[in-house]
């Protein structure tokens, strides 16, 4: 659960960088590169969290 938290935290901050970018430069490839990232990130979250629930039923089987 750890790593689930570091990954979340990681991509909350790689969006701030990048929304940061975006007020500064006004540019939608920023936005396009947060879009990304959010869905990337939420993608691996679910990846790992389904391998703990995984890990989680062997171990009660």
């Amino acid at each position: 659960m750890l790593g689930v938290r570091l990954l979340l935290i990681l991509v909350g901050v790689f969006l701030v960088i990048t929304l940061l970018g975006y007020t500064i430069n006004r540019d939608a490839r920023w936005l396009r590169f947060a879009g990304l990232g959010l869905k990337g990130g939420l993608a691996l979250a679910i990846l790992i969290m389904l391998a703990y629930l995984v890990e989680r039923l062997v171990m009660v089987l």
